[in-house]
């Protein structure tokens, strides 16, 4: 027997998600060890036996996409994520209001919105809603303006804004390696040559305006970086 992750939707009981997938309710509660099968709620990840050859229907998401979107979907809309950088970036920009600072930060902030868009095409081509948020312990948790970095010190916000955009070289790296699929692969590819530049444009505002040193930027990617075409990210997604 195999089995699919569902997302429980608003309005979802267990007697009407056995009932659509044909599962039988003890067996269902069994499955998931539901103490109280009357209190699932919006978000809650659910497995559903499914026959080897049962081709998946609409609500299921099988393996490997579940693993695979739960990945995405951080660096999409969790709390470090995209979602996040562009609003902090927005944030900085409008806070610090200086020519040379809007110069700076909207640029990037643009980038990393493009990045949002890329993902969320990398997320459907999985099957999944890309919604905002992403999943803690199991569990769907919307994207959240706390999620922010609020800092207004220039060189202490371009120290963190270097840390971030660094982790995020790696994190991509290391996912293009993990997702063996062509058209994410070129996503992650190309998110993680932007965030190189990010961090090197970074450096370069702290050594002009804090006249410090800084560590050199992330190492570009090993791999052959897959191209993109022009009319669009990836051909064959959407």
């Amino acid at each position: 027997m195999d089995y699919a992750r569902y997302v429980v939707q608003p309005g979802d009981t267990i007697y009407k998600i056995a009932k659509a997938y044909q599962v039988d309710m003890p067996e269902l509660i069994h499955l998931n060890h539901l103490k109280h099968p009357d209190r699932i709620y919006p978000g809650q990840v659910l497995l559903l036996p499914v026959a080897e050859s049962t081709v998946p229907t609409p609500g299921e998401i099988p393996e490997p996409n579940f693993t695979y979107a739960m990945w995405l979907f951080d660096v999409y809309a969790g709390k470090d994520s995209e979602l996040s950088a562009v609003t902090t970036y927005l944030y900085q920009a409008a806070v610090l209001d200086r020519p040379e600072f809007d110069a700076l930060l909207r640029p990037i902030a643009y980038d990393e919105l493009r990045h949002v868009e890329l993902l969320g095409i990398a997320l459907r081509h999985l099957g999944v809603d890309p919604r905002y948020g992403s999943f803690s312990k199991g569990h769907w948790v919307d994207w959240r303006a706390r999620y922010l970095n609020y800092t207004t010190e220039l060189c202490a916000l371009l120290d963190l804004n270097m840390e971030d955009e660094a982790k995020a070289v790696q994190h991509y790296n290391d996912l293009s390696q993990r997702i063996p699929i062509p058209e994410i692969q070129a996503i992650l590819c190309q998110l993680a040559a932007d965030e190189q530049r990010h961090y090197e444009c970074f450096a370069l505002a702290k050594q002009q305006f804090c006249c410090i040193e800084v560590c050199p930027a992330p190492s570009a990617p090993t791999a052959p970086v897959p191209e993109v075409p022009e009319n669009g990210p990836v051909g064959g997604l959407g």
